[in-house]
C-alpha cells in the first residue's frame, strides 16, 4: 500500500572554502627570500613575470606566516622563524579560496520534524501523485514550524575532501503543503520502504498505523498499477544501504572522555574558564531562582577579567530575563569596568540544550554535551553523564548550534554573538581541512550531533548506541516540536557512555 508523508522543502545557500595548492612560483619566491631577503623590484627582475603574480605569491606566504614585510625606504620581505623551518622541511603553505556552492535543498518531514537531503527523500508534488492521491492514506501533519537553522543543515551540505563550509546564508522555505513522500508499506511484513535510514526509527510505526487504519494488509493491495509503478520508481531511486546515509563523524572516544558526576563537570567548567582563548558558551536547560544564576555568573568573573567572552544561555526560567541580564551586567562590570558588560552575556533561549563549549587554542574547540545539572533548578541530573568532544567537525556543529541559540527560531538575532560562533566554526573546520593528520583512521566509533526535532527519546535510541544530552518541548510549536542538543555515539566506544 502507498502511504503519503507530508514534507517541506528548504533552500540552503552556502559558501565553501578550500586551500589553494602551493604553486611552483611561490616555492621559488620563498627560496629567494630565504637567500638574502627580497623586494618586489628584485623579485620582478629575477622572475620576469607580471607584478600581480608576484604579489599573489608573497600574500600567500605572508598569510602562511612564513614571510614578513620589513619597513624602510623600500619595503622588503624576510623569512620568519616559521619560514626558516618551512624552507628546510616538507610543509607547504596554502591560501584560502572561497566560492559559492550550488544551493542545497533539504527536506523536513512534518510528522516528527526530521531533516534529510533531497536525494535521500525524493518527494513529489500532488499533481504527480494523481494515481494514488484519492486512495492513499496520509500520515498526520504535527509539526507547524516553517524554518530550520544552520545547526541542523550543516552536516547535510555537500562538500569535497579538503573543503569546509565558510558561510551558511538565509535558509528559505520554498515548499509547504505541496510535496509528499510516497512510502511503500507492507503491513503483514511490518516493512516500510522509501524512508531515509535516519527517519526509520520515528516513522515506521506511524506509516504502518496509517496503512492499517486504511485497511491495507499486504503489498499486493497497492491501490493501482500506477501506484505500484510509482513505488518502484521511488524506491529504486534511493539506495537502501545505511552506510551511504551515515552522518556520523569518526571519533576516538575513550573512557577518559566521559564525565560522570558533580566533580568531573565542575573540573571541566573550571578548565573552560581558565583556558579559553576568546569564548565560552554554557547552555543549561532550566534555571529556578536568580541566586543560582548569580553564583554561576560570579564563577565567570576571572575569565571576563582576562577578556574572554562568556555566554550564559538559559533554556527556561521563572525569573524575569531582564533580571538575569542585570545580574550579568553587574558582575561583568565588576570584573572589567570597561568591557565587562559586553563580555558577560545572557539570554533565555527556549531550548533544552545542555552543553559547554570553548576555544582552547586558535583553530581548536572543546565541547561537552551532557545531562548534568550545572546549576540548581535545572531539569538535568547532578549525577548524569557527559561526553567531551574534540573532533573538529562535531565541535563546528556545536558552535553553529550555539549561534542558533543566540539567533532563536524567531530570528531575533543578538548583534555579534552568532557571528562570533560561526567564525569559530569556520576556523576549526579550516584548521582541520589543512591538517595532514587523520587521527581517526581505523576507528569504528562514530558520533552524530542531533539538534531540536532530530533528538531521540530514550526508547528510540538504536541498540548498541548511547545518547547524552537534553531536549525540551517547544511551547511555541506543535505537539511534537522540541528543542535541544543530543549526541549519539555508535560503535565499540559507546560502551564507555
Amino acid at each position: 500500500m502507498i502511504v503519503l508523508l507530508p514534507v517541506s522543502r528548504f533552500r540552503v545557500p552556502y559558501d565553501l572554502a578550500r586551500g589553494k595548492p602551493y604553486s611552483r612560483l611561490e616555492h621559488m619566491v620563498l627560496n629567494t627570500v630565504a637567500d638574502d631577503g627580497a623586494t618586489l623590484r628584485s623579485l620582478a627582475k629575477a622572475f620576469r613575470v607580471h607584478d600581480r603574480l608576484l604579489v599573489q605569491a608573497v600574500v600567500t606566504l605572508v598569510n602562511a606566516g612564513w614571510v614578513a614585510v620589513q619597513g624602510g625606504a623600500q619595503a622588503s620581505f624576510v623569512l620568519t622563524g616559521a619560514g626558516y623551518e618551512a624552507v628546510s622541511g616538507d610543509r607547504e603553505p596554502v591560501s584560502v579560496v572561497v566560492e559559492a556552492a550550488r544551493p542545497g535543498i533539504v527536506v523536513m518531514e512534518r510528522h516528527s520534524g526530521q531533516i534529510a537531503r533531497l536525494s535521500e527523500a525524493r518527494n513529489y508534488r500532488r499533481e504527480d501523485l494523481s494515481d494514488v492521491w484519492d486512495t492513499a492514506p496520509r500520515i498526520r501533519t504535527r509539526v507547524v514550524r516553517d524554518s530550520v537553522d544552520e545547526a541542523q543543515v550543516q552536516k547535510l551540505l555537500h562538500r569535497e575532501a579538503g573543503q569546509w563550509v565558510r558561510r551558511i546564508g538565509r535558509i528559505e522555505e520554498i515548499s509547504r503543503d505541496a510535496h509528499w513522500l510516497p512510502l511503500d508499506v507492507d503491513v503483514d511484513a511490518k516493512q516500510v520502504l522509501g524512508l531515509p535510514p535516519p527517519w526509520r526509527q520515528a516513522l515506521t510505526g506511524p506509516a504502518l498505523a496509517a496503512a492499517t487504519a486504511a485497511g491495507g494488509s499486504s503489498r499486493s493491495t497497492a491501490t493501482s498499477r500506477g501506484a505500484a509503478r510509482l513505488a518502484r520508481r521511488r524506491i529504486s531511486g534511493v539506495t537502501d544501504e545505511d552506510r551511504v546515509h551515515r552522518r556520523g563523524t569518526a571519533v576516538l572516544l575513550t573512557a577518559a572522555d566521559v564525565l560522570r558526576g558533580e566533580q568531573a563537570h565542575a573540573d571541566a567548567l573550571a578548565e573552560a574558564l581558565q583556558s579559553a582563548q576568546t569564548s565560552v558558551a554554557l547552555a543549561i536547560p532550566r534555571l529556578d531562582g536568580s541566586d543560582a544564576f548569580e553564583t554561576m555568573a560570579a564563577s565567570c568573573a576571572d575569565a571576563v577579567a582576562r577578556g574572554v567572552r562568556v555566554d550564559l544561555l538559559v533554556g527556561s526560567t521563572d525569573v524575569d530575563p531582564t533580571a538575569l541580564k542585570a545580574i550579568a551586567n553587574r558582575i561583568g562590570y565588576g570584573a572589567d569596568a570597561g568591557r565587562g558588560r559586553a563580555l558577560l552575556r545572557t539570554r533565555v533561549t527556549g531550548s533544552g540544550a545542555n552543553l559547554l563549549l570553548w576555544d582552547s587554542a586558535p583553530g581548536q574547540l572543546v565541547g561537552i554535551v551532557t545531562g548534568h545539572a550545572w546549576a540548581d533548578g535545572t531539569v538535568a541530573s547532578p549525577h548524569a553523564t557527559g561526553v567531551r568532544i574534540l573532533a573538529p567537525a562535531l565541535c563546528a556543529d556545536l558552535a553553529r548550534a550555539v549561534a542558533s541559540l543566540w539567533t532563536g527560531r524567531s530570528g531575533d538575532e543578538f548583534p555579534g554573538e552568532p557571528i562570533r560562533w560561526r567564525r569559530l566554526a569556520e576556523d576549526i573546520e579550516e584548521a582541520a581541512a589543512r591538517s595532514l593528520d587523520d587521527a581517526t583512521d581505523g576507528t569504528d566509533t562514530t558520533a552524530e550531533l542531533l539538534v531540536d526535532e532530530e533528538c531521540l527519546a530514550v526508547t528510540d535510541v538504536p541498540a548498541g548506541a548511547a545518547a547524552v544530552g537534553v531536549h525540551a518541548p517547544d511551547p511555541a510549536g506543535g505537539d511534537v516540536e522540541r528543542r535541544g542538543v543530543q549526541l549519539i555515539v555508535r560503535g565499540p566506544s559507546a560502551r564507555f557512555v
